[in-house]
């Protein structure tokens, strides 16, 4: 079993299981699902795994700012070669930066070329990976987010639906997968309208978190509730949690909470 690096999920999951799909849903901006995630990302690098990160929604430069925010010095793992960054945003805008480690998806980007063209930057550094011996005694992970921005890049939610349709397909039958180590993936679903998840997503993941606030007068009062994991049937586990430099901090709740 992997850490989920928050000792209250550790301590009520027993971990994560290897080569999960975890979903955390971002139901609002101020329930700071993002900062959870950046929260797993920095403590995975600190432990030198090895960390492939999907950027959708950011120009570089300011993806780059957030890591230094959360305590993530990315140009110095990127330098070292644990970390790399597969860039969409910066492909679909053509905003190409020369910084060492760092991806980009060459040509048309539509739902139907979109996971193939993912799937062979995947093998191209995983065989880098591989050449330099840095599978050894390492865990992999994937980071993705924002999830739901595929909706607006892709032209909607039938054509994203596509795109994870035809991407689960490949990865099943990828070179990528199927000769190079399979790694645990953390994926962000953000608020858009209609705040829900798509369906496709939902049933995919092994674990699904959602993490929603409330204003209580002035005070923010933040929730994350495991909806979906290995075993827990038709439970939801809630909590309640706030953030005490940086760090995610929960405190469960009674079932009447």
């Amino acid at each position: 079993m992997l850490s989920w690096e928050i000792p209250e999920l550790d301590k009520e999951l027993g971990g994560i299981l290897k080569q999960s799909f975890i979903l955390i849903h971002e139901v609002d901006p101020r329930a700071r699902g993002k900062d959870i995630l950046l929260h797993i990302l920095r403590e995975k690098l600190k432990k030198d795994n090895l960390v492939g990160y999907f950027n959708i929604s950011y120009p570089l430069h300011v993806l780059m700012r957030a890591f230094e925010t959360s305590g993530i010095n990315a140009r110095e793992y990127l330098k070292r070669g644990n970390f790399t960054i597969i860039d969409t945003f910066g492909s679909f805008y053509d905003v190409i930066s020369d910084l060492e480690g760092i991806w980009y998806l060459k040509g048309s980007i539509s739902a139907e070329v979109l996971p193939t063209k993912y799937v062979e930057v995947v093998e191209a550094h995983k065989k880098i990976w591989a050449e330099r011996g840095l599978f050894k005694g390492r865990e992999l992970y994937g980071f993705t987010m924002d999830v739901s921005d595929y909706i607006e890049i892709l032209g909607g939610e039938l054509e994203t639906l596509r795109y994870l349709e035809i991407s689960a397909e490949l990865r099943a039958k990828a070179r990528a997968y199927r000769e190079y180590p399979k790694g645990t993936n953390f994926w962000l679903w953000g608020p858009k309208e209609s705040s829900q998840v798509l369906a496709s997503v939902y049933r995919r993941a092994t674990y699904v978190i959602r993490v929603r606030s409330e204003l209580n007068g002035m005070e923010v009062v933040r929730y994350l509730e495991i909806l979906k994991a290995p075993d827990l049937k038709s439970r939801i586990i809630k909590f309640k949690y706030h953030f005490k430099n940086g760090v995610p901090k929960l405190e469960k709740l009674s079932c009447d909470q």
